[in-house]
């Protein structure tokens, strides 16, 4: 694999960040990965050699926190991670899968192992990479495989799944090792998609307070409402600077117990408090933070569902918690 490639710069991902951001935004609401695709944004996590864009997790973190700000509906994350898995499975399995992966041709999905899997996006799912203890799982889903939409999760725009996999025999396709380095990845992403989310939410909260007036004076002026936004930014740059931190750390070629120790730091900071913040951007915007299709709504919705995907905070403070021990 190529070494860890790092933007050298803020203003590289300054750029990298502005031109997402206006892509996205001239997107619009699509569901299709394909176009994503096109970007090379499948590829940020797969090495040039087999058509991807380079181990570059920094960026992939640019790129997801703009997949959340602009609330993209695609099944990018799933792919994206699935590409990474491919990238490390023996020969015959990644040439068959990955090259139509890259190009958004199979949308992917990622879970944690188990009999009843929760995925994003299951509806169109032809792949689904799992991560567990013993490693690595690839299973092919049919039209036949039993997943139903899942109602304990609130998000209409990016919908949650059941998928039952009891009884169907996956892959393995990468050791325990790996799967522990990918775990740690798709935290961070997960993290940084959340981040984005909320990220949008503030920026439109502060706007409407600057123009919603009372007692003749802009809501944003009142020292009280003030002191609520500083928590809220410092929160947004807590966030952005633990996310960038763990990105740092994964290495292409090797699973760092610091890696890991970051990204659960990353993951338990982020979804313990950015449901909770979005939810204060709600109050502050009263009664219109309320309306269920207010982007604000969708936003809250979204972070909620990314907090219950991959683990928990508490699941992630556990795993900090463990590393932390050695």
């Amino acid at each position: 694999m190529a070494p860890n490639n790092v933007a050298d710069s803020d203003v590289d991902l300054d750029l990298l960040r502005s031109s997402a951001r206006e892509f996205l935004a001239e997107r619009g609401e699509k569901d299709s990965v394909e176009d994503l695709a096109r970007m090379d944004w499948t590829g940020l996590l797969v090495d040039e050699t087999l058509g991807g864009a380079g181990w570059l997790p920094v960026e992939t973190v640019v790129v997801a926190e703009e997949i959340g700000r602009a609330g993209d509906r695609s099944a990018w994350f799933g792919t994206t991670m699935a590409a990474a898995a491919l990238a490390f499975a023996p020969n015959g399995i990644r040439d068959r899968w990955l090259p139509s992966v890259l190009d958004g041709t199979v949308p992917a999905g990622l879970a944690l192992a188990g009999g009843t899997v929760r995925v994003t996006n299951a509806g169109a799912l032809r792949l689904l990479i799992t991560l567990g203890g013993d490693g690595i799982h690839l299973f092919e889903l049919s039209d036949t495989t039993p997943r139903s939409r899942d109602d304990e999760l609130l998000d209409i725009s990016r919908p949650a799944w059941r998928v039952e996999l009891s009884g169907t025999e996956g892959m393995l396709v990468g050791g325990s090792e790996r799967a522990d380095q990918l775990h740690a990845v798709a935290r961070v992403l997960l993290s940084a998609d959340s981040l984005g989310a909320f990220s949008a939410t503030f920026e439109r909260l502060v706007a409407y307070l600057k123009e919603r007036i009372a007692f003749g004076a802009p809501i944003a002026s009142f020292q009280a409402v003030q002191h609520r936004l500083v928590d809220l930014l410092v929160f947004e740059t807590k966030a952005r600077a633990v996310i960038m931190k763990a990105a740092r750390s994964l290495m292409p070629a090797e699973v760092t117990g610091e890696a890991i120790e970051l990204s659960a730091a990353a993951h338990a900071f982020v979804t313990a408090k950015a449901a909770a913040a979005v939810d204060e951007c709600m109050q502050l915007s009263g009664g219109i933070g309320f309306t269920w299709e207010y982007p604000l709504h969708h936003a809250l919705r979204r972070a909620f569902t990314n907090g219950q995907l991959l683990g928990t905070a508490r699941s992630s403070r556990a795993a900090y918690a463990e590393m932390a021990r050695w």
